[in-house]
């Protein structure tokens, strides 16, 4: 049997398909434009297609809020790596400015975008599954973990070190849902810093990161920084130490520091300070990279 279709019909989804790949066609072409195309148009068109659902779903209610969560950080993961590639951040947020545009316009019956819905609910109900996951940045990487235990884990970390001494910075806690931001270190000798502070650039002094070259920021002078003390140290659970080390101290800050490192460009470090008595500071660097996508798929809570 076959089902009649009228013209009109026909037309309307080829208008709405045609309106969607016109889209893409534009980020493309922005993609092509600004770095290296082979390497960036997968990495563009995700990013042009999880920006346009997202505002699309947020007037059709096409997904779940896990789902939704999951999309949410794939679209920051994708951001910084086109910045990673030297795309400019008001070139990229343009594109997506203008994604969400056409999303928040698309007709909530369209057949693309059901199609273009399911394929997504497909993939992201899966990828929200994941228990483990890995976000690389440049050099590091914040690598999540979402089991509970009864003992402190790490469910974000990112590892360095100073010297011969080993530093690891992130999230510990007994599940994703409470978490503590927390350094780790492990020094060598008898000497102890008495303090320790994350060092990163002040977002409500300066809105945009600092000397971008070649993909890279680098930290603001210091009129331009934010300090945030650690609250407390403590002898640090084997469970947090680094591969091979026997015994370390942990250091916890305040809930502030990880909100405030989620909010920093990808491209951008940040440092943990220790201060010894000697007035003399240990620098240990890490990279901001796609903390926001990290602690957003950590945010989906226990597997």
């Amino acid at each position: 049997m076959t089902i009649p279709v009228s013209p009109q019909r026909v037309s309307s989804v080829t208008k709405s398909a045609r309106r969607i790949q016109g889209a893409m066609a534009l980020f493309c072409a922005f993609a092509l434009a600004c770095g290296p195309a082979q390497a960036l148009d997968a990495t563009a068109q995700a990013y042009h297609e999880r920006s346009f659902i997202l505002a699309a779903n947020a007037k059709c209610g096409l997904f779940d809020a896990s789902v939704e969560q999951a999309l949410g950080a794939a679209a920051l993961q994708t951001r910084g790596v086109l910045l990673r590639a030297g795309h400019e951040t008001a070139q990229v947020g343009a594109v997506a400015s203008r994604a969400m545009g056409q999303g928040r316009a698309v007709s909530c019956g369209d057949p693309v975008l059901q199609e273009t819905s399911g394929r997504i609910l497909h993939a992201f109900s899966r990828w929200s599954r994941a228990a483990r996951l890995e976000f690389p940045a440049s050099n590091m990487s914040w690598r999540v973990d979402r089991f509970s235990g009864s003992k402190t884990g790490w469910r974000m970390v990112q590892d360095s070190g100073v010297g011969t001494a080993s530093v690891r910075f992130g999230l510990a806690g007994v599940s994703p849902e409470e978490t503590r931001p927390t350094v780790v270190v492990s020094f060598r000798g008898k000497s102890r810093p008495y303090a320790a502070r994350l060092v990163m650039r002040d977002v409500d002094l300066l809105p945009r990161p600092h000397a971008v070259n070649a993909g890279q920021a680098q930290m603001p002078p210091f009129s331009g920084r934010k300090a945030i003390f650690a609250a407390r140290q403590m002898d640090a659970p084997e469970t947090l130490l680094g591969e091979g080390k026997r015994r370390g101290e942990a250091w916890e800050f305040p809930q502030e520091a990880m909100m405030r490192l989620t909010q920093l460009d990808p491209r951008e470090p940040f440092w943990i300070e220790f201060l010894f008595r000697d007035d003399s500071v240990a620098r240990v660097p890490f990279e901001a990279g796609d903390a926001g996508a990290a602690k957003a798929f950590l945010g989906l809570g226990a597997v």
